[in-house]
């Protein structure tokens, strides 16, 4: 009882917060546009720095350990397997780091590659405290090239959550064709930023002057990062995989980001959830399978006509 308790005053103070925050930029939309830009944007760029668990250290410890320049920041990252394979690159989700994906480690290189994860800016051990869909795609350019200049092939990429959206659009914007999974992928930037604002209290002005901030910033317009339509041209063999009880990311969102991509193949997983559905084993071994080309999943279920061409919501 005494658990149950504590547990219902912290959703109490966690509801009251939230509330209080709302009004605040509710009001500030108002009155103080400008400052809100501020104090949104900064939020939106600013992802959670969880520390590593004991079986993520554990891992890390097996693997070695390299730095990549990206900008202004150092990225960590981290080798497993011989280094004359070819290589599968991982890459994590919003607030994660790249051993949340060590399920994918030991499998991959016993199928004979080199795997290579590390933690996006801003997250984990590498620098930086702000990060967007912008820098973890220009993360993943970043280690891509740095692995391709010692020599070693791409293979693959594997990607979670904002992770496999920043593939998706890395790979459109770089006319890459490796092997690609994306598992539990967001599609749309602009339609987060609307929750995101909801969320707040934003006013739509206060919201859009806040991408625009962003695109002139970062030299990039969130349109370039519209999964569906960006990826219509990508030629990459692609294994799309979301799970029914995603509360994250809608399940819809993958399978409409399958239907997307010219010849992409859609798996749906059912109770993992978003997080879960990177420590199940069969969902392990069917992406290791398909990066090496095993197995012929079942392309994604064509549209219901009831469905009438409604655009896949992130959330």
């Amino acid at each position: 009882m005494s658990i149950a308790a504590a547990r219902n005053s912290t959703n109490v103070r966690r509801l009251a917060s939230w509330a209080v925050t709302h009004v605040r930029f509710r009001l500030a939309s108002a009155v103080a546009p400008g400052r809100a830009l501020e104090e949104a944007a900064r939020r939106f760029a600013t992802p959670p720095r969880f520390p590593h668990t004991a079986r993520e250290l554990e891992l890390l410890a097996t693997g070695t350990r390299f730095d990549v320049p990206a900008g202004a920041v150092s990225l960590a990252a981290w080798r497993f397997g011989r280094a004359d394979r070819p290589a599968v690159l991982l890459s994590h989700g919003w607030g994660g780091r790249g051993a949340q994906l060590r399920s994918f480690v030991a499998p991959l290189r016993d199928a004979g590659y080199q795997v290579v994860i590390f933690d996006h800016v801003g997250h984990g051990h590498s620098g930086g405290d702000a990060s967007t869909l912008v820098h973890f795609a220009d993360g993943i350019d970043a280690v891509a090239r740095h692995v391709e200049a010692g020599g070693t092939q791409l293979a693959g990429i594997v990607g979670h959550s904002l992770g496999a959206a920043a593939a998706g659009a890395w790979l459109n914007a770089n006319g890459r064709a490796m092997r690609t999974v994306l598992i539990a992928a967001p599609t749309s930037l602009q339609r987060y930023s609307v929750l995101f604002a909801r969320h707040l209290g934003l006013s739509e002005a206060v919201r859009a002057a806040m991408q625009r901030h962003f695109e002139r910033r970062l030299g990039r317009a969130w349109q370039d990062f519209e999964l569906p339509q960006a990826v219509a041209g990508v030629r990459a063999p692609a294994l799309v995989i979301h799970d029914e009880a995603d509360t994250e990311v809608r399940p819809r969102a993958g399978l409409e980001l399958a239907r997307a991509w010219p010849g992409a193949r859609y798996l749906a997983t059912r109770g993992l959830g978003h997080r879960g559905v990177l420590r199940d084993a069969a969902v392990v071994q069917d992406v290791v399978d398909f990066i090496a080309d095993r197995v012929v999943f079942a392309p994604p279920p064509p549209r219901h006509p009831r469905e009438f061409g409604a655009p896949a919501p992130l959330l």
